[in-house]
């Protein structure tokens, strides 16, 4: 083979077809490798046929024909808007691992004045998906009803939640640690020589929100003895605009 496989591949932008040299070096295997795989040959382990193909579909090709699975199911993954760049990280890393196992993910994602999560959860069970994953959704909202999840555990759906916590809902759980982050952010300014510090934060009434708050007062007690701090911080909507008011309200503050 020349290392072209413009027969069994979507082109890039550009026009060029794939080569065995890109997919080698995205998998970590040899071009030989490569070509033994796409061609359907045996003698390559399942793990090595799998980081092949799996590289073939970060590159944004489709997969020979040949290759292609049978989808174990769909997975809906429902998202907030994707304007905030950490939104479509999370949805590309679950894509990914939804893809590695067989499954075909459905995204859902919510826009201001667009379907709301409930709409798109009855979207989701209609379409008749394996299971749903949420991303910060309704239930980091603690003055949310938690019913809307309890009801797909109750008729055996699985869910999981990430960013957020309900102690009503029996389902996954998935969140980064938001006390040490907020420590360890004070503890950087600490270091820089700060003493003064404000927390800028979103609505009080999110899990996220209240955790960070809760890092915030411990650093700022145990690094700086500053016990009273509920004027140094300052809460927002959880945009650009949002972050730039409790700014300016911190800064007029001093």
């Amino acid at each position: 083979m020349d290392g072209e496989l413009t027969h069994t591949s979507r082109s890039r932008p550009d026009g060029a077809g794939i080569r065995l040299a890109d997919i080698a070096a995205q998998s970590g295997v040899s071009e030989a490798t490569v070509s033994r795989v796409l061609n359907g040959k045996p003698g390559v382990s399942q793990g090595t046929r799998q980081a092949v193909l799996t590289a073939l579909d970060l590159m944004g090709y489709e997969r020979p024909q040949r290759l292609r699975q049978r989808s174990n199911g769909l997975i809906g993954l429902v998202t907030p808007e994707l304007d905030n760049p950490i939104f479509p990280a999370f949805a590309q890393a679950i894509e990914k691992a939804l893809t590695q196992h067989g499954y075909t993910p459905v995204l859902c994602t919510q826009l201001p004045g667009g379907a709301p999560e409930d709409e798109f959860t009855e979207l989701l069970i209609d379409r008749g998906v394996n299971g749903i994953v949420f991303v910060s959704g309704l239930h980091a909202d603690t003055t949310a009803k938690m019913d809307r999840y309890t009801r797909l555990t109750d008729r055996g759906l699985p869910i999981v939640l990430l960013d957020g916590y309900s102690a009503h809902i029996e389902a996954p759980f998935i969140s980064p640690d938001d006390r040490a982050a907020a420590r360890l952010a004070v503890q950087h300014l600490v270091d820089l020589g700060h003493e003064r510090i404000g927390l800028a934060v979103g609505p009080r009434r999110f899990v996220p929100v209240i955790r960070k708050i809760e890092g915030y007062r411990q650093a700022m007690a145990q690094l700086l003895g500053a016990d009273g701090v509920d004027e140094l911080i300052s809460h927002s909507l959880f945009s650009v605009e949002g972050g730039q008011a409790a700014a300016a309200q911190l800064l007029e503050r001093g």
